[in-house]
């Protein structure tokens, strides 16, 4: 699953701008006075503010994939930047069923964002890390729902199907490229003391059109426009 396109809401983007473009160094590929999009390997980041003050603070979680070889030196690249998150006493997380291995950390406005090396996938380098070569996409986006089950079943309709392990309150969809984390409202982010809530969701998906997500009084509405 190629997620091409994500739009997420914040409640300033100029807030959050400088650290993409110049912390990152994402480069930019529009800003407005409302929002900005920067280019994120093959994948394009969108923050749009609303107009509106929400009750809490827009709160994402999003992962960026980099090569599987990769994390010891884009982890100290990250952290001489930022500080990173920690669990257990451990500042690396390991997913033996994902054979994967990943550092989180946040943006100004509190989204949690994760680089991941997923060693299932042959991406490797031989060469230096280099943030501008090697962030390569947006490979997961939180989507958090009151009825985990239900939301997993119409994902499964648009033939978005489960990613090796799941649970009635957790439930990872796609595929190695990008997945849909489906979680419980409050569920407590890994690495982190945030738990989760529902926040809308406009993704691209490559062959599958743009998807608008939010959540609803019945759990999570889905709007598939090709």
């Amino acid at each position: 699953m190629i997620i091409e396109k994500l739009v997420l809401l914040t409640e300033k983007a100029a807030r959050i701008l400088s650290f993409y473009r110049d912390v990152l160094a994402l480069p930019v590929i529009r800003s407005e006075k409302d929002s900005f999009t920067v280019q994120v390997g093959w994948s394009e980041l969108t923050f749009q503010e609303t107009g509106d003050q929400p009750a809490e603070a827009y709160c994402y979680h999003f992962a960026f994939t980099i090569p599987e070889n990769k994390l010891e030196e884009a982890k100290e690249w990250i952290e001489a930047l930022v500080p990173i998150g920690t669990e257990a006493g451990q500042d690396v997380s390991y997913s033996e069923s994902w054979n994967s291995h990943s550092v989180y950390f946040e943006d100004p406005s509190g989204n949690i964002l994760e680089l991941i090396a997923r060693h299932t996938m042959d991406n490797g380098v031989e060469r230096p890390f280099d943030p501008q070569q090697d962030i390569l996409c947006i490979s997961e986006i939180g989507i958090t729902t009151s009825d985990v089950p239900t939301a997993v079943d119409q994902f499964a309709e648009l033939g978005i199907m489960t990613y090796r392990t799941r649970n009635d309150n957790f439930n990872p969809i796609g595929d190695d490229n990008g997945i849909f984390i489906v979680v419980g409202k409050g569920r407590r982010w890994h690495f982190t003391n945030k738990t989760a809530e529902s926040f809308p969701v406009h993704v691209t998906v490559r062959g599958l059109g743009e998807l608008y997500l939010v959540e609803g009084e019945q759990g999570l509405l889905i709007e598939n426009k090709k």
